[in-house]
């Protein structure tokens, strides 16, 4: 993936999300070859092949958008609940971390909160897959 200097430039001036942003970021160019990203709407947003995937939305909460979501199968239950999504788009919402009271974990809640942060990117990662192949197919037709 080519990153756009746009994109870079919104998540350096994000202040509550900004190491989620690159970190999304990062799964997604590691996963999926054929990703442009720009910024729509405002906000970071992510085609596959020329189609759009998702969208990253900072709000209370960091929240990825899939912009064909509701033709996703989601055995993992990593999307939020239907009824706080759109017609079409499904949330997923980042795992919050609250960082200023990092240092004050226990060995176990850090390693509790590294096994979380693993199953999230993990079950993410498998969707971004789903998402993909899902674009691909809906290309082939």
């Amino acid at each position: 993936m080519q990153e756009s200097e746009a994109v870079s430039q919104y998540i350096f001036r994000q202040e509550n999300f900004q190491n989620e942003l690159f970190y999304v970021r990062k799964i997604i160019s590691k996963n999926l070859s054929d990703i442009e990203e720009s910024i729509k709407w405002g906000i970071p947003f992510y085609n596959y092949k020329e189609k759009p995937l998702l969208y990253l939305h900072p709000k209370e909460q960091l929240i990825i958008g899939f912009m064909d979501g509701m033709h996703l199968e989601d055995e993992d239950n990593l999307f939020a609940m239907k009824s706080f999504s759109l017609k079409r788009i499904r949330h997923v919402y980042f795992p919050i971390v609250n960082e200023e009271n990092i240092e004050k974990l226990t060995d176990e809640e850090l390693e509790l909160l590294n096994e979380t942060s693993e199953e999230f990117e993990e079950r993410f990662c498998k969707m971004l897959k789903k998402a993909a192949d899902f674009i691909e197919n809906k290309r082939m037709k």
